[in-house]
């Protein structure tokens, strides 16, 4: 196992120019949604609380799917991987992967700041059991997964301008072994999204 993690993340490297650029717009999509409740008006916060009552009630009630949630969660993810890959090697669609990320960190945001709406300075508490840290990974490997559709992409912009080949191959080889270790990731985060914060969060609410 210790020699395959290895192999993957030698096979593994990211520019950091680019890296930079996808952290600072995650940086600006959770602020963005953690600000977005302000401009809400009273009818759409309330059913922004209604929805965390709701959802925080069906943990303290038992009545919280866990096998649904891992489910959906798994399969949103394992989509979103798909399509941010795939549209590395489209250049032109690019901007889209961009939109992508930038939504996955206003959701974080907006999460954040709904439970905070919703129970105050409890909800703070509640909204980094509910983020931390499997959310914080997920947005962090979107992040790299982007950076490196990002450099893909002006390097075939590049090619196409100084005509110069570019060796496809040997990016395909760098997507599959990064592929494979953030589905890996991936699906322990989702797990641990579907069975374990659900448990922590029930317990803080029984203390607070």
């Amino acid at each position: 196992m210790k020699k395959l993690v290895d192999k993957l993340l030698n096979n593994i490297k990211f520019d950091k120019r680019y890296v930079l650029f996808c952290l600072v717009l995650v940086i600006l999509g959770i602020i963005t949604g953690s600000l977005f409740t302000v401009i809400l008006n009273s009818s759409d916060k309330s059913l922004v609380m209604e929805y965390i009552s709701s959802f925080v009630d069906s943990i303290k009630n038992n009545s919280f799917n866990y096998v649904d949630t891992l489910k959906n969660t798994l399969i949103i993810n394992y989509i979103i991987i798909f399509i941010i890959s795939i549209i590395g090697f489209t250049y032109f669609l690019i901007p889209i992967n961009i939109l992508i990320l930038f939504y996955k960190a206003f959701v974080i945001g907006f999460s954040l700041s709904s439970f905070i709406l919703t129970f105050k300075i409890k909800g703070l508490l509640l909204s980094i059991v509910y983020i931390f840290p499997h959310l914080i990974i997920n947005i962090l490997l979107f992040c790299l997964l982007t950076a490196f559709t990002l450099k893909l992409s002006i390097k075939m912009i590049n090619s196409i301008i100084k005509k110069k080949e570019v060796n496809m191959r040997q990016y395909f080889n760098k997507y599959l072994y990064m592929i494979i270790l953030f589905v890996v990731l991936i699906t322990l985060t989702g797990l641990y999204e579907s069975f374990i914060a659900p448990i922590l969060l029930k317990l803080i609410v029984k203390i607070i």
